[in-house]
C-alpha cells in the first residue's frame, strides 16, 4: 500500500482551517484549482475537473471534521473501480488545531511510486502554506 500520511499543528481555530480547506479563494493559495472552476466552497458531491487530466469529487464531508476527495484519472488505463485514491483531511482540536492528511492508495496505479513521491513533495509545500494562511 502506498499512502502518504502526515499531520500538522496549527495555531488557529478549526473554523479558519476548515475555510482554508474548502473555500476556492484559499485553495488556490495551497493547491492547484482549475482556472475555470466557478463553483463555490466545497461540499458533498462537488466536482473539480481538470479537463482530460483529472477529476476530484468530494465523497466525504463532515463539516469542521473531515473532508474527503476521490481522485479519478482519465488517462490511467484502469477502471475507476480498480483504484481508490483519495485525499482525506481530518481536523481535531487539541491545544492547537491538528490537521491530518491521508492520501492514497497509489499502489494500483501505473507509475505508483512517482505519484507517491510527488504527493510527498506537494504535501510538504501545501501543509506549510495552509499553516501560514491560517495563522496570519
Amino acid at each position: 500500500m502506498l499512502k502518504v500520511i502526515d499531520q500538522i499543528s496549527i495555531n488557529a481555530s478549526i473554523h479558519k482551517v476548515w475555510d482554508i480547506l474548502t473555500n476556492p479563494q484559499f485553495i488556490k493559495e495551497w493547491d492547484d484549482i482549475p482556472e475555470n472552476y466557478s463553483g463555490g466552497s466545497l461540499t458533498l458531491n462537488t466536482v473539480v475537473e481538470w479537463e482530460g487530466h483529472a477529476r476530484m469529487v468530494v465523497t466525504g464531508f463532515d463539516e469542521l471534521k473531515t473532508l474527503k476527495l476521490n481522485l479519478y484519472l482519465p488517462k490511467v488505463k484502469l477502471d475507476p473501480s480498480d483504484y481508490d485514491v483519495c485525499y482525506q483531511y481530518t481536523l481535531t482540536k487539541e491545544e492547537e488545531t491538528v490537521l491530518k492528511f491521508e492520501i492514497g492508495d497509489f499502489s494500483p496505479l501505473p507509475d505508483a511510486q512517482d505519484y507517491y513521491e510527488s504527493t510527498i513533495e506537494w504535501l510538504n509545500t501545501a501543509k506549510a502554506k495552509i499553516k501560514e494562511l491560517a495563522e496570519n
